[in-house]
């Protein structure tokens, strides 16, 4: 299902999934969160505690922590999932690629005229994502705080970015533009992939700029269209390189 009714809205999918919770008092919370602004989808990977712990927390959110999919790993809970959002207050102004990122407020401007599955993936409360959890994002998202204590609580975290983006659908945006489909972005990334391993460069720099250019990608939020304009002229680098050996 790629678009969702709140209300009179129709919406984007939007998938919360909480990767190894540590409190039991948190992904309840996070349950009563969605639902106070329609939200159902949640995925929880390798939770800590038994979720029957986190029923009381919830209040009327229970139906949607009694739905919600429990695996094993993340790449699991990523599946069908047309956009990855990966989140963090750890960011970066530059220099590090993996950590560049989105405010709240640049994403939610980005999200109200798309449709698609968009994951939100939230850390654990200790140390948030490891750095390859954050790799397997297409954007990262931050929440302006403190520099003192930038660290929000993980339900915080998500009532915070639901707020934002419930609000901003509420403002009566009529998705319009096509996300492409997983296995549309997969076939992009495999060209993509193909393209610069084709340079003649050291294996380190290929790493970097496909690093780069994914997250390039993931910001630009691409339509369908575009993701096909883009895999065709990867393909075209890879046969011209074929053809000049």
């Amino acid at each position: 299902m790629l678009l969702e009714h709140i209300g009179e809205l129709s919406v984007p999918h939007i998938k919360i999934v909480l990767v190894e919770p540590e409190g039991e008092i948190n992904v309840g919370l996070v349950a009563r969160t969605m639902k106070n602004f329609g939200f159902k989808d949640l995925v929880i990977v390798n939770p800590k505690f038994p979720l029957e712990n986190a029923k009381k927390y919830a209040s009327h959110g229970v139906d949607v922590l009694e739905n919600a999919k429990i695996v094993t790993v993340l790449d699991e809970a990523l599946k069908n999932s047309s956009l990855v959002v990966v989140t963090s207050c750890k960011v970066s102004s530059g220099d590090d690629i993996l950590r560049t990122a989105l405010t709240l407020k640049e994403f939610v401007k980005k999200i109200a005229d798309y449709e698609g599955v968009i994951t939100l993936v939230f850390g654990r409360e200790s140390i948030g994502l490891k750095r390859e959890e954050i790799e397997k994002g297409d954007i990262l998202l931050t929440i302006p705080a403190s520099k003192d204590y930038p660290s929000l609580n993980l339900s915080h975290a998500v009532a915070i970015t639901l707020y934002e983006i419930f609000s901003k659908l509420s403002e009566g945006h009529v998705p319009k533009l096509k996300l492409p489909s997983p296995s549309e972005v997969k076939i992009l990334y495999k060209n993509m992939r193909e393209a610069v391993k084709s340079l003649s460069m050291p294996e380190h720099k290929k790493r970097k700029i496909l690093i780069a250019l994914k997250k390039i990608l993931g910001r630009a939020m691409l339509t369908t269209h575009e993701t096909h304009v883009l895999t065709g002229f990867f393909r075209k680098m890879c046969l011209r390189k074929a053809e000049k050996q």
